[in-house]
């Protein structure tokens, strides 16, 4: 079972860098760019990648670009940027997308993001497919960055070990605190 499990998270690796390793998105869209500014405009975060923290997402536009500034608790942590390029006679629009992180109070979210790329093309996978179900009029489907997230997940393996280690730890010397105590209590009581 474990050797299958290891054979599909190669296969959705190998796959993510063979057909949509991200890099800055740059598509054309067959919607001439004053509808694909104002459908953007209104174009939430995908869902089920930021973690479980609520985000406050502010969008700005102009001409040419639709910015989403994503906050936690007022402090800015990075940017979504999509610049709009008319094409093919007015008749289409390129979105080059681009992501920034933001030197936070708290923490550095642009080394953040410089640190972990492959934490970075997840994101950016799924607001390009974010920003291309909005602008194909279809719906926003997970499957298409789920080689992303499983790419993410493997990156990130160290921390998630480390993380549940401290945790172990952690549970550990509470239970060894507590056998103390009860110990404790035993011995008080029996004088």
């Amino acid at each position: 079972m474990k050797e299958l499990f290891g054979g599909f998270l190669v296969a959705c690796v190998a796959a993510y860098l063979y057909y949509i390793y991200p890099g800055e998105g740059n598509v054309v869209y067959p919607v001439p760019i004053g509808q694909a500014r104002q459908d953007l405009a209104r174009t939430e975060l995908p869902p089920q990648v930021f973690g479980s923290q609520p985000l406050d997402t502010t969008v700005r536009t102009s001409d040419t670009e639709v910015v989403w500034i994503v906050r936690r608790k007022s402090e800015e942590l990075f940017r979504y940027t999509a610049q709009l390029t008319s094409e093919e006679k007015g008749t289409a629009t390129r979105v080059q997308l681009k992501l920034e992180g933001a030197k936070g109070r708290t923490q550095d979210y642009a080394k953040n993001l410089a640190d972990n790329p492959k934490i970075r093309d997840l994101y950016l996978v799924a607001m390009q497919e974010r920003i291309s179900s909005t602008l194909e009029h279809r719906p926003f489907e997970m499957s298409r960055i789920h080689p992303a997230m499983a790419a993410a997940a493997v990156a990130n393996m160290g921390n998630i070990q480390k993380s549940a280690d401290a945790a172990a730890a952690a549970s550990a010397e509470l239970e060894r605190s507590n056998m103390q105590k009860a110990y404790r209590n035993e011995a008080n009581g029996r004088r």
